[in-house]
């Protein structure tokens, strides 16, 4: 199967019918193989990664210890114990770094993309200067030419094109990657990523299509094996990679539940069901395949690997009569062997292979990797699924910051258990005392001494002995067992190897917040300063390694949305947003720009201040600067301070207008109310003199009408008088008719309602 020495790889330039399973396990062998090689570089890697991680989670080997705290096999009177001066300082920067936010744009990159903005560009150059004619012609003509086109001109074309021009497909990708960051948690995950960083020395990630979305996994750096390079410190750069885990019988089952075939199933029971350790020796020889622990979960090793081939490309090439340029070009087998008057032509690319063992007995995956991202400029390369940074990669073998403060770690732990022990051994001032002495005649022994000690302050003595002799006093002495001078030495050693680690780490005490009482501010913060400044190199490569994840799942979205893609997802603020991609998105290739999260928290600090000053100012309101409190990014609260500070001015503008139009309304009703009472004083006094008019003619009009009243009167008293005979007459003849009922008018009698219409006539006339 393989050998527990280091392996060598097999070939790499084999044709596509050589590239089966039997080629893959014998890949994988090669790895594992290289894996249990005592001398390989990776063994003694993952032995010191085990080793930091222990030493920040304040574990510690007693072993490593022993010739402080033995001596003449016996032990001293004091504990040894893990006093963390490393894991503070790990966890104040990855705090610090998840203070920063996601900075993060989404831009095409592809030639056809460039093309596209070059025009954008040009025709608002052109748009600039067409603009720039008119106005010229304006003021010499007066004649205003209209626009031939509605697209607004920025300020700036050349600013607005690099930071601010953005296609719709770019709009797209970036929502679907601010969707892949909220719904798998990103943040977290780098969380994690960093304290590797910083823990180990490395970072790794794993990249690839679940359940139809990118999704990224973060790897263990104490299960990676790779190829060692000093040229590059990523590892997607490696020829090769290799991951081992320890996984339980479910959780192989949840990730290779559609590899398994029914062999496989009854052989990954059997592994689940050893029940003693002499059952391991079918898997666990040369390697160790099976974690068996009494009355704990047997975990079953699986090793995965990737690793970069070589795919030959051969086409057979043919004139083409209607375009020599370009000739006609059919592709044929690898292995197609050549006529002589064939004209083949050979093309290399990468191609990425992987394969996976379980429990050394069961090889699923040993295929082509699905899902290969591939340029649309340069189809020829391929990268591996895994991303990653080594630092300090020079020697081919990281160094991580627990690397740089270990030793100080244990010398630390030892000054404290020195000072320890030096408590242990204090027990103030004694006296010697001569047991001779002892007045023993008197029926008193040591004890009763002590106690008159303690209570009467008197130590009682027999200067004589048995014979009744009389010896000579012997003056006590007196001996200080109080801390002594070293202490202090120690404790001051303490202090140095506290502000040593500082000094290595970058991460100094006023950093950490330990700033003295006697201390300056501008010392505290050109501390601060050149702490942040020794210690960016650390968020530049967790940086640098976020682009690359940002890279690789937006140009695989191209492959895992390529027929579309519909969600929703919450923002910071609780709003919900759409998501909405086509399939347009995969025609381009996409480049992520990192903004500088520390530079930039930096302004946005200034920015919050200057805020503050606006506020009271009467610039912007308090939502405003609540709003720039909020924001994620530098840019983002500039672009919320602008907005408020332009529609301050906006606002303030129009309430000018309105001022000014309010003033000239005043003043335009002002002079209306001044000419309409010069119009009323008019009218009144056309109204005074027309009264004097009518009242003169009504006078003449009344003394006219007396004298005629008096003719009219008379008049119409005799002709009522002979209306209401006639009448009276009339009533008789139609009382007459009624009663003879003549007619069928006349048989209608004369109703009371008639009688007063009769009457009412009488009256009026």
């Amino acid at each position: 199967m393989y050998n527990s020495t280091k392996s060598k790889f097999p070939a790499q330039y084999v044709t596509e019918s050589e590239k089966t399973d039997e080629w893959c396990e014998s890949w994988i062998n090669a790895i594992i193989g290289y894996m249990s090689y005592s001398d390989s570089p990776h063994k003694s890697s993952r032995v010191n990664d085990i080793q930091n991680y222990n030493i920040y989670n304040g574990e510690i080997e007693l072993d490593d210890f022993k010739y402080i705290t033995e001596q003449y096999g016996m032990s001293y009177p004091a504990r040894l114990v893990n006093y963390p001066i490393i894991s503070p300082k790990i966890d104040l920067l990855v705090g610090e770094d998840l203070r920063r936010p996601i900075d993060v744009k989404v831009s095409t990159t592809n030639k056809e993309a460039v093309l596209r903005k070059e025009d954008v560009k040009v025709s608002l150059i052109m748009k600039e200067l067409t603009e720039e004619i008119h106005k010229d012609f304006f003021s010499q003509t007066g004649i205003e030419v209209p626009s031939v086109t509605d697209m607004e001109l920025p300020e700036d074309i050349d600013v607005y094109m690099k930071y601010n021009y953005r296609e719709m497909v770019e709009e797209t990708a970036q929502d679907g990657l601010e969707y892949l960051i909220q719904k798998y948690n990103y943040v977290d995950l780098f969380k994690e990523g960093f304290r590797d960083l910083l823990v180990t020395g490395k970072e790794f990630f794993r990249i690839y299509d679940h359940n139809g979305d990118p999704f990224v996994r973060r790897v263990d750096p104490r299960s990676v094996i790779y190829e060692t390079s000093t040229t590059s410190d990523y590892l997607d750069d490696s020829a090769w990679v290799g991951e081992e885990r320890y996984l339980s019988y479910t959780e192989i089952l949840d990730e290779y539940r559609d590899e398994l075939t029914q062999e496989h199933m009854q052989e990954l029971s059997a592994m689940y069901q050893i029940g003693s350790y002499d059952d391991l020796a079918n898997y666990n020889s040369g390697f160790d395949w099976i974690d068996y622990q009494e009355g704990q979960e047997v975990k079953i090793r699986v090793v995965s690997i990737e690793w970069k081939s070589i795919k030959t490309l051969k086409f057979k090439v043919s004139e083409n009569k209607y375009n020599p340029e370009r000739p006609f070009m059919k592709q044929v087998s690898d292995d197609y062997k050549a006529k002589k008057k064939d004209n083949i032509k050979t093309k290399y690319v990468d191609d990425i292979w992987e394969a996976t063992k379980i429990g050394g007995k069961i090889l699923v995956q040993a295929r082509r990797r699905p899902n290969q991202i591939r340029s649309v400029d340069d189809a020829g390369t391929t990268q591996l699924s895994y991303v990653g940074c080594i630092r300090n990669n020079t020697t081919g073998r990281s160094v991580s910051m627990v690397d740089l403060l270990k030793n100080i770690q244990m010398l630390y732990n030892v000054v404290m258990y020195q000072i320890e022990l030096a408590l242990a051994r204090s027990g103030g001032k004694a006296v010697v005392y001569d047991v001779s002495q002892l007045p023993t005649n008197l029926g008193m022994d040591m004890q009763s001494v002590l106690y008159h000690l303690k209570t009467d302050g008197i130590i009682p003595i027999n200067s004589k002995d048995e014979g009744g002799q009389v010896n000579s006093f012997n003056q006590f002495s007196q001996v200080d067992f109080t801390l002594s001078q070293s202490v202090q030495q120690l404790i001051n050693l303490k202090m140095m190897l506290e502000q040593t680690a500082g000094q290595i780490s970058g991460v100094s005490p006023q950093r950490e917040g330990a700033v003295g009482q006697y201390e300056y501010v501008g010392n505290v913060q050109r501390s601060v300063i050149q702490s942040a400044t020794i210690t960016e190199s650390l968020f530049y490569s967790h940086a640098m390694v976020k682009k690359r994840i940002f890279e690789r799942v937006t140009n695989l979205m191209k492959v895992c949305w390529a027929g579309g893609k519909k969600a929703s997802y919450i923002l910071g603020d609780g709003a919900f947003k759409f998501l909405s991609v086509m399939p347009d998105v995969a025609l381009q290739d996409y480049g992520i720009f990192i903004g500088d999260s520390g530079k930039d928290d930096a302004l946005r600090q200034s920015l919050q201040q200057i805020a503050q000053s606006a506020v009271q100012g009467g610039q912007v309101t308090l939502l405003d600067v609540i709003k720039v409190f909020k924001a994620d990014t530098f840019t983002e609260a500039e672009h919320i301070l602008e907005r408020a500070m332009d529609e301050m001015k906006a606002n303030e503008a129009q309430q000018q207008e309105q001022q000014q139009a309010m003033m000239q309304a005043q003043a335009e009703q002002a002079q209306a109310a001044f000419e309409q009472q010069v119009q009323l004083e008019q009218v009144k006094n056309e109204a005074k003199i027309q009264v004097a008019q009518i009242q003169s003619e009504t006078d003449l009009k009344i003394a006219d009408m007396k004298s005629d009243d008096a003719r009219e009167m008379s008049d119409v008293a005799h002709q009522v008088k002979n209306k209401q005979l006639f009448l009276n007459k009339r009533l008789e003849q139609e009382q007459k008719l009624e009663d003879k009922g003549q007619d069928a008018e006349a048989n209608q009698p004369v109703t009371e309602d008639r009688k007063k219409q009769i009457q009412d006539i009488i009256k009026n006339s």
